[in-house]
Parts: C-alpha cells; sequence; structure tokens
C-alpha cells in the first residue's frame, strides 16, 4: 500500500508541477514575448504554441486532479462526509478540489477557448507583409492574457490548500 501512496502522491505532483508551471511560463514568459514580435511571427508562434498547449497541458491537469481526488480518498483519510466534512483536513481537501476543478474548468473553457479564438482571427497576406496587427487579434491575445492571469489565482489557492494538507489543516 506504501508503493501505491509513493507512486500516485509523485504522479499528482509531477503532473500539478506541470500544470502550474505551464501556466507560469506561459503568463511571464511566452505571452509578454510573443507580444514582442512582429505580427507574422506572433501569429505563427501562437498558432503553434496553443496546439502543443492543449495536447500537453489538459492531460497533465486531468492526470494531477484525477491522481489528487485518489490520494485523498481511496489511498488517504477522506473516507467518508464525516471526515470530509468532520475536520479541518477534509474541510480544505473539499474546498481544495472544488477550485481545482474550478481552475481546471476555467483554463479548458477560458483560456483554452480564448487561445483557439486568437488562432482563428481571420488575416491577409497584406496584413502579415504590412506588419499591420488585427484589432481583433490585440483584443484577443489581451483577453487571454487576462484569463491566463486569472486562472493564476486558483493555482494559488490550490497550492495554499496542499501546503495546509501537508500540515493537517
Amino acid at each position: 500500500m506504501l508503493w501505491a501512496i509513493f507512486i500516485v502522491q509523485w504522479l499528482h505532483v509531477l503532473m500539478g508541477i506541470f500544470w502550474f508551471g505551464s501556466t507560469l511560463y506561459l503568463n511571464f514568459v511566452v505571452i509578454p514575448s510573443t507580444m514582442a514580435l512582429p505580427f507574422a511571427q506572433q501569429r505563427a508562434f501562437t498558432k503553434r504554441i496553443g496546439e502543443l498547449s492543449s495536447r500537453l497541458i489538459t492531460p497533465a491537469a486531468t492526470l494531477a486532479v484525477l491522481l489528487g481526488l485518489v490520494r485523498g480518498t481511496v489511498l488517504g483519510p477522506v473516507t467518508g462526509l464525516d471526515y470530509l466534512f468532520g475536520n479541518a483536513y477534509g474541510i480544505t481537501f473539499f474546498i481544495a478540489f472544488l477550485v481545482t476543478v474550478a481552475t481546471y474548468l476555467w483554463g479548458l473553457f477560458f483560456v483554452a477557448g480564448t487561445a483557439n479564438k486568437l488562432a482563428a482571427v481571420p488575416v491577409t497576406e497584406e496584413m502579415l507583409a504590412e506588419g499591420k496587427v488585427p484589432v481583433a487579434f490585440s483584443t484577443t491575445l489581451q483577453r487571454l492574457k487576462v484569463f491566463a492571469l486569472l486562472e493564476l489565482l486558483g493555482f494559488f489557492s490550490i497550492f495554499t490548500c496542499m501546503i495546509l494538507m501537508r500540515f493537517g489543516m
């Protein structure tokens, strides 16, 4: 049983690091760097990074959520509603789970959805040749930046809950 806990915990933490770390990197490195590029490069880069991000981050996030649920319930102390709502650890676990699901859905529908809209902004060859950034592209990119920053609030809440649970709170 200890090996199962170790493996699930290890994978849960790794997937969580990948999910949270990817979001931090996108917010503070990728998006600002992209905004400084000429438009033709912005367009090509955002399209490619959006494709790769959805193929890698979504499965990592899904695994982090599912493994955390298994770690806390099947392999952990949360064995019933009396434990879930009867002590600080259970309540923190429940809050963490709710915030995690909300953050996951926010990323899936708002962040990824906006990234898909960014890739779909119509661009003509003339715009690319002249380096003109369509208003729809820059507006959508700004919206993506705001949505991604808001997603970090969820991550900071989850991270705080994980630390509290580590200390039995």
